[in-house]
């Protein structure tokens, strides 16, 4: 099979949060490959360098700023973009790609970029980045808990539960979005969808899509960075958090549970920014054993990570495929997981991290507890973690599978 040409389409198109992240690594992996990559996302200050850049959609915020009309255009645009689908029409009269890669498109760019490259005939890979195909709030999680109400019962639940930024309006915007792309038949248009993990394949099916029609392709790390996973020195008590801080992370349980560990030594290092940040620097101010270290560069995170007996991510909601917990293992750090959503797949327990609830407290005070006591079973676990993704996610294994889903969408598979 020669190099094909493919569209990558993603709403941003510089470095920002995990699906960016998914997104350049793809981009730079067919590269790598020698197949022609063409952008499509909106304009934006921090993009980085693309020859099809002059064909980006427009740039859309959606900051709430403005009057009354501009809130009621932001809504709607929001739901259905004429002119990211008008921006995406010309790059395609400009050049056909063999087949189109979509990544996160919503708000900005929304499925309207969907209908454009049906019309044009151009078959379609989209990446479940998130739980947006089943949930209209994205997260699958509603007052404090796992939520199936709107794709079980309908998204008028949405509404009724205000999931989005606890506003009726904003639920409202995303309730008629949703009502929308079924209406319009939106995901029936994509030939292939490839989730991260098999969990969320389970929430493709949820949110209505056949079986057959999706792949589960775990996300991957660049050979650099399995190169590069340096010394690490493990000899201090030190756990990792990094990531959002808010509610559905787990962050309130997680210091709960560190505030019960005994002994003045070991240390639990915070990194991320979010709505909780008031409540970690209060907790770092009351216990001088919990350091909060604010939003930090790859750079610094890495650094962070090779000094850490273990990762926690002891999410509340079921999350997906965390790039952060792949980074760490990379790097042989063990990992500390709840039991919920996709990361379980990926910590095997005993063999390279620990599965706790993430409601027990004192579960996850004594997953802590053993790694900070036991340093050989810290260090052994992430040797086992070390082993199993350069096994399952190497940019090789990816850039094998990521074909094969295209061969199905182009129908040479």
């Amino acid at each position: 099979m020669p190099p094909r040409t493919v569209l990558q389409v993603n709403k941003f198109h510089h470095p920002r949060a995990g699906a960016e992240t998914v997104y350049l690594q793809t981009r730079a992996l067919l590269m790598e490959h020698g197949h022609n990559v063409m952008d499509f996302a909106m304009e934006h200050p921090d993009n980085i360098a693309s020859p099809t850049s002059p064909y980006f959609g427009p740039r859309r915020s959606y900051d709430g700023s403005g009057g009354v009309l501009r809130r009621a255009s932001d809504a709607i645009t929001s739901i259905y973009s004429p002119s990211a689908r008008a921006a995406l029409g010309k790059l395609l009269d400009h050049e056909r790609p063999d087949v189109a890669h979509l990544h996160n498109i919503y708000h900005q760019l929304t499925l309207s970029v969907v209908d454009e490259l049906h019309r044009r005939g151009v078959p379609m890979v989209m990446t479940l980045h998130d739980w947006k195909v089943a949930c209209p709030a994205y997260t699958l999680y509603t007052e404090g808990a796992p939520c199936r109400r709107c794709p079980e019962h309908g998204v008028h639940n949405v509404i009724r539960h205000r999931c989005v930024k606890g506003s009726r309006a904003a639920s409202a915007v995303a309730a008629v979005e949703a009502t929308v792309a079924k209406a319009r038949g939106s995901y029936g248009r994509v030939q292939r969808f490839i989730a991260p993990s098999a969990f969320g394949a389970e929430v493709a099916v949820l949110g209505g899509i056949a079986p057959e029609r999706i792949d589960v392709v775990p996300n991957f790390l660049t050979d650099d960075e399995l190169a590069t996973a340096g010394e690490r020195d493990t000899s201090a008590p030190v756990l990792m958090y990094a990531g959002r801080l808010d509610a559905t992370k787990g962050i309130r349980p997680l210091i709960e549970a560190f505030n019960n560990v005994p002994g003045t030594d070991a240390q639990l290092r915070i990194a991320g920014a979010g709505e909780l940040e008031p409540e970690v620097r209060a907790a770092a101010a009351r216990d001088p054993r919990i350091v909060y270290l604010g939003r930090l560069p790859r750079e610094e995170l890495f650094a962070e990570l090779r000094r850490a007996r273990a990762l926690l991510l002891p999410s509340l909601w079921e999350d997906n495929g965390p790039l952060v917990l792949l980074e760490a293992q990379a790097m042989g750090v063990a990992t500390i997981v709840s039991d919920r959503g996709g990361p379980p797949e990926f910590v095997q327990e005993d063999e390279s991290g620990l599965v706790v609830s993430p409601q027990d407290v004192p579960a996850l005070t004594r997953a802590m507890h053993a790694l900070l006591e036991d340093r050989a079973l810290a260090d052994r676990l992430g040797r086992g973690a070390r082993a199993r993704v350069e096994r399952d996610h190497s940019a090789a294994r990816h850039y094998e599978q990521l074909m094969l889903v295209y061969d199905r969408a182009t129908g040479d598979g």
